[in-house]
């Protein structure tokens, strides 16, 4: 009888470190942060949201409006423009910010303890774009932010599947 117990209370001692383990990674903190850090998802939020849905598709801001450059009040490209970007930007298609690819490409996703951000450098040439159109032209619209919490709550899940299933 006396092994029994001993047997027991080392398992007991070994359930409980391993629960302790598990504990560990399973702060909600930690796991989110696991979540923010996975490039595809930084990808999914540059790429997808911003500058394909927002940007090259609908010409809007964050608050949803069109991209409006404060110059000259337009939401549209010009004849002109469309006569210097040898046609591939339209007269009066929405503006999409999309020109040599540059802007697109420094888009970054900046992860801080409870809050992430997207930042880029707004310089094109001799302008800045987002004294032009706002800064607002690198923020999500409330579309966005709801596919993104969709898409938040399932990583979410994952994460705390894969850690449950390392154990």
């Amino acid at each position: 009888m006396r092994v029994f117990f001993y047997t027991f209370d080392f398992e007991m001692e070994e359930a409980i470190n391993l629960l302790d383990n598990i504990a560990a990674f399973l702060k909600p903190d930690e796991v989110w942060k696991r979540v923010f850090l996975d490039k595809t998802l930084q990808n999914t939020i540059i790429v997808e949201y911003i500058q394909q849905d927002q940007l090259l598709n609908e010409g809007v801001d964050e608050t949803g409006n069109p991209l409006r450059n404060k110059d000259n009040g337009r939401t549209t490209y010009s004849e002109t423009t469309e006569m210097l970007s040898d046609g591939r930007k339209r007269a009066g298609e929405p503006y999409n910010l999309f020109d040599s690819g540059d802007f697109y490409r420094s888009m970054v996703f900046l992860l801080g303890k409870d809050f992430f951000e997207i930042d880029a450098d707004p310089i094109k040439g001799n302008d800045n774009l987002f004294t032009k159109f706002g800064e607002g032209i690198i923020g999500l619209t409330e579309e966005s932010k709801n596919k993104l919490q969709i898409e938040l709550l399932e990583r979410y899940d994952k994460e705390i599947r894969r850690i449950l299933s390392e154990y």
